[in-house]
This record gives C-alpha cells, sequence and structure tokens, in this order.
C-alpha cells in the first residue's frame, strides 16, 4: 500500500464519522466518504486541494504529518 492509499484510506475513516455531523451533512449528502477522501486526496497531491477541513487536520494527526502544504505533498508522493 502506498502512503497516498494510507492517507486516503485514514482521511475516508475520518470522513465517514464526520458526515454524520451537521457540519457535513451536505457532503454527506451528495458523495460517499470514500469518493470526497479520493478527491481532497488528489487534490492536495496535486497542489489544488485546501487543507483548512476536520477531515484532514485529523488525517495528518493519525498519520503524524506536519499539518502544512509541504509536509502533506511529500507524503502522498513519498
Amino acid at each position: 500500500m502506498t502512503q497516498a492509499q494510507t492517507f486516503r484510506d485514514t482521511l475516508a475513516a475520518q470522513y465517514r464519522e464526520l458526515f454524520t455531523t451537521p457540519d457535513y451533512s451536505m457532503a454527506a449528502a451528495r458523495m460517499t466518504p470514500e469518493a470526497l477522501a479520493t478527491r481532497m486526496t488528489d487534490g492536495l497531491k496535486a497542489g489544488t486541494a485546501n487543507k483548512d477541513g476536520d477531515g484532514i487536520k485529523r488525517t495528518c494527526k493519525v498519520l503524524k504529518i506536519p499539518y502544512t502544504y509541504g509536509a502533506i505533498k511529500a507524503y502522498l508522493n513519498g
């Protein structure tokens, strides 16, 4: 499993939990946690996604990645 896959799977797990909260109800109505995790992981890898959501913050904490664009991109490309 690549680091990008680990990040995506961890992010999907975080989104599964967050999708049960009111703040994520709109996202939950439009896509699955896995689809959003894939979209965000691809966007972070390409440098086009915002890292400021709770799912990304939680994923970085779980994986012990510094919460910076550079560190996230390095992890995803590692």
